[in-house]
């Protein structure tokens, strides 16, 4: 996995798993990789995957359990909010490039509009 320079890995690893988990690749109560399998899967430490286990085990959005590893929470208000926050990162990202090249609030929703028409379902 290619990793930006601008942002920890730890970080972008927890991104990873929040997708994964938003996506359901990994489901609502269902053991996720461990993390020897997830560090070799995304080309990292092991101790770095730990710590971004641990961030979203003290985030609520995963829980673990004692000799059986990791599993995704089954608290659905937890999983909604963990992909509210991500589609607020990537709007605010895109916003930012967008305005930062001189594009106003309307002539950016209207290249939105313009792009989901054209974009096939």
């Amino acid at each position: 996995m290619e990793f930006k320079d601008n942002t920890p890995i730890y970080l972008q690893i927890e991104e990873v798993i929040n997708n994964r988990i938003i996506s359901e690749e990994y489901k609502i109560g269902e053991k996720i990789p461990s993390v020897r399998e997830l560090s070799l899967d995304l080309g990292v430490n092991i101790n770095t995957v730990q710590k971004s286990l641990n961030e979203l085990v003290d985030e609520g959005i995963l829980i673990t359990q004692r000799g059986r590893g990791n599993f995704v929470a089954d608290d659905l208000k937890v999983i909604l909010k963990i992909k509210q926050e991500l589609v607020n990162n990537i709007i605010n990202e895109m916003y930012d490039k967008l305005s930062n090249m001189g594009l106003s609030k309307s002539e950016i929703v209207d290249a939105v509009t313009e792009f989901l028409k054209g974009r096939k379902e």
